[in-house]
């Protein structure tokens, strides 16, 4: 007669438990290995529900899961191990898979849920953003670590310490891995490539911005200033991939060509007061240009200091130098004005960021340079980024920090003597005006 098999008895004991869980039920065998341990001595198991579970609620322990401690570790170090699939490591070689699995799991179900609707301006985005795009993502690792990215810091801006720091330090570790791995692709694009090379180029100038939401520090507005120049450099970058095969990309996946079908907005539906500001400043930019003002005397030097990349050169300087002296900027001035305009209209969502790309490098050149038109043109920009904020997470509270760090750029703060030549009545209106529209005190004072 067939013997009847042993059923496998279940499995009672806890997989998944905290550490704390797992290390006090370890010691107590360890403790008495040989002896039946009483009833009343046992361990509750794990309910795994923490942190905390009921056990350290119990101890009033600090309750801490192996895929925390995976996700809440920093940068590893050069003599740091990193396993052949990616995963991340313990300082002790242990790599954590399973939680490391769980984790971009819980990254991609909020990127198709919640994080793809920050870089969504029409209704064809969300389609292309939310399923089409992790598809595609499934193919370069570049676009999947970006969407990883993304998501790790919308969700350090929701999250407490140390939590929060924990997908920042993903979140940096992550675009390090993707922007080596674009970089490789870029020098081999082809027709394949080139839609995903875009959308991940266009995505790396949110991202760098959304870095900064996740600064832990305060007060620091010449730093957003600085992030402001990178995006616009990037997005200068996006621009120049997509004229590599523009009607390529009108026929790619990327929904490009649904914004022609929405046509443009007109300028003459801005709001008076708005007309008014920017028909000052198309005024003030050729003035600046003139023969008169490009013989002023620059602005002294002062002891802040941008950052590296946005250097203190005086008004001397910039006249000659030809990536700041090649033009008015009427170019510039006149999409800042549209891009008013489509705000106003409400159809595209987020216009305003097609301006970085639009204005171009030498533009972007003048930022860097503190040159003082051109800062006056992105306090008007910062208008539109402090509007948008209400709808795009990483634009939150963006443009009041950038409006304060081109004015701390142009040295016109207190207690420093202003310059006649910038503090004329349009300029002070001007200024009065950005500061009116985003609530700041007035940074000009008769």
């Amino acid at each position: 007669m067939a013997t009847k098999m042993q059923q496998r008895r279940s499995h009672k004991k806890s997989r998944r438990g905290c550490l704390n869980c797992k290390k006090w039920h370890t010691k107590k065998k360890q403790r008495r290995p040989h002896l039946k341990i009483r009833k009343s001595e046992q361990e509750a198991k794990c309910d795994e529900s923490g942190p905390p579970c009921n056990n350290c609620t119990l101890r009033n322990a600090n309750c801490e899961y192996a895929w925390q401690k995976g996700l809440v570790q920093t940068r590893k170090s050069p003599s740091s191990q990193t396993s052949e699939d990616g995963s991340l490591s313990e300082p002790c070689g242990l790599v954590m898979k399973e939680s490391r699995r769980m984790l971009e799991l819980e990254l991609m179900h909020f990127w198709s849920t919640e994080t793809y609707k920050g870089l969504c301006s029409v209704p064809e985005d969300h389609r292309y953003m939310q399923f089409v795009m992790p598809q595609e993502a499934l193919r370069y690792d570049f676009l999947l670590n970006g969407i990883f990215v993304a998501a790790a810091l919308q969700r350090s801006t929701m999250a407490q310490e140390p939590e929060a720091r924990g997908y920042y330090n993903l979140a940096m570790e992550l675009y390090d891995r993707a922007s080596k791995s674009f970089r490789i692709h870029l020098a081999k694009m082809d027709p394949t490539t080139h839609h995903v090379l875009y959308i991940y180029s266009s995505m790396t100038a949110f991202i760098n911005i959304a870095f900064s939401q996740c600064n832990y520090t305060e007060g620091n507005e010449l730093n957003t200033l600085s992030t402001v120049a990178v995006a616009f450099d990037l997005l200068n970058g996006s621009a120049n991939i997509a004229k590599a095969d523009f009607q390529g990309l009108l026929d790619s996946p990327v929904p490009l060509r649904a914004y022609l079908n929405y046509g443009l907005a007109s300028a003459v539906a801005l709001y008076p007061d708005t007309r008014t500001a920017l028909a000052r400043l198309s005024n003030l930019n050729e003035l600046y240009h003139s023969s008169r003002h490009q013989r002023l005397t620059p602005l002294p030097s002062d002891e802040l200091s941008v950052t590296a990349t946005l250097a203190s050169d005086t008004l001397s300087t910039a006249s000659t130098t030809s990536t700041i002296s090649d033009g008015p900027w009427k170019v510039v001035t006149a999409l800042l004005q549209h891009c008013f305009a489509e705000e106003q209209r409400a159809i595209l969502r987020g216009f305003c960021f097609v301006f970085p790309g639009g204005a171009g490098p030498d533009f972007t050149a003048a930022v860097k340079a503190s040159d003082p038109m051109a800062l006056l043109i992105l306090m008007h920009w910062a208008v539109l980024i402090d509007r948008a904020g209400n709808d795009y997470w990483w634009a939150k509270g963006l443009g009041k920090r950038l409006a304060i760090g081109t004015w701390k750029a142009m040295q016109l703060f207190p207690p420093r003597s202003p310059s006649p030549a910038l503090l004329t009545p349009q300029w002070r209106e001007s200024i009065s005006w950005v500061c009116g529209q985003l609530r700041l005190p007035e940074f000009v004072h008769e």
